[in-house]
């Protein structure tokens, strides 16, 4: 009799244990690093890509392998799967036209999400334009304001936000939001946290980011503060470090950062991180998934 109670109790456990984990939705985002700001994002059956397609440093920033280049221009993997393509701005560590055009050439199915002047530059260094033209969208929402789209099945907010530097005050600098899969992503293009401050109509930290792809400027003391307070992800990830800074200093940026999260810094090109997003009990808190928000 007590070995049947037992085996009866451990068929309840089994049940119970299998009916808790069929109920928890479970979500991988794998990160792969190109270089500089670039990096492939795989999440369910969407690959996205953010400021990977260029090939110059500008001997300051790192630059993609030129084995990765090469895939890139052939589209081969892991760069054939890639539903969108995300850019920033037309500065040759973010973007190349040459390599833009090849590798839209050989991804019939890709669209690309860039603001204007992209396109002007697109348009002046590549005689492939018209090949390519009906997949590009343009976003150049005014500055310190946005637009919100909605390509297959994925939404994104496009963010006008200022460089900081006084140099660059004419770029059209653009930082995106990606809800994809349920999984929502910022990447914040060559912007810093006072200028991000200045958004009008949206604060990034209302809408539950997982993770942020974070400008080094994020990561400083007084910078790391506002970031806690505007953006507040789940996980960041440190991008646009000088090129020859060394591991070393890399781990210390990290481990000194302000940041909520410790952020992840990636140190090797092609490297890969899995992002787990456990959304345990997310249905039954009523979460809102939407990116839309009402004015501030």
């Amino acid at each position: 009799m007590k070995r049947h109670i037992v085996i009866f109790l451990m068929g309840i456990c089994v049940l119970f244990s299998s009916s808790v984990y069929a109920n928890t939705n479970i979500k991988t985002a794998r990160v792969t690093y190109i270089a500089n700001s670039g990096f492939l994002v795989e999440i369910g059956t969407h690959t996205i890509l953010f400021d990977g397609l260029f090939q110059n440093g500008m001997d300051r920033y790192l630059e993609p392998e030129q084995v990765t280049v090469s895939l890139m221009k052939q589209g081969l993997s892991p760069f054939d799967d890639v539903d969108l393509v995300f850019i920033s701005n037309h500065q040759a560590d973010i973007f190349d036209p040459y390599v833009v055009t090849q590798f839209m050439l050989h991804n019939q199915h890709a669209k690309l999400i860039c603001p204007q002047q992209v396109i002007n530059k697109l348009k002046i260094f590549t005689s492939d334009y018209p090949k390519i033209s009906s997949r590009i969208i343009e976003t150049t929402p005014l500055e310190n304001y946005y637009d919100r789209l909605i390509l297959n099945g994925i939404e994104i907010l496009a963010l006008h936000v200022k460089h900081p530097n006084s140099i660059n005050e004419a770029l059209e600098n653009i930082a995106y939001v990606v809800l994809v899969d349920g999984v929502k992503i910022f990447h914040s293009g060559n912007s810093a946290p006072k200028t991000l401050y200045d958004l009008k109509g949206l604060r990034v930290s209302d809408l539950n980011v997982d993770i942020a792809f974070l400008a080094d400027w994020y990561g400083l003391n007084s910078g790391a503060r506002l970031t806690n307070k505007i953006v507040d992800a789940r996980y960041n990830v440190l991008m646009h470090f000088d090129k020859y800074i060394t591991d070393n200093t890399l781990e210390a940026f990290s481990d000194r950062s302000r940041l909520n999260s410790k952020p992840h810094i990636f140190k090797m090109r092609n490297e890969y991180q899995d992002f787990y997003l456990n959304d345990f009990f997310q249905d039954d808190i009523g979460q809102d998934n939407s990116l839309t928000l009402s004015q501030r």
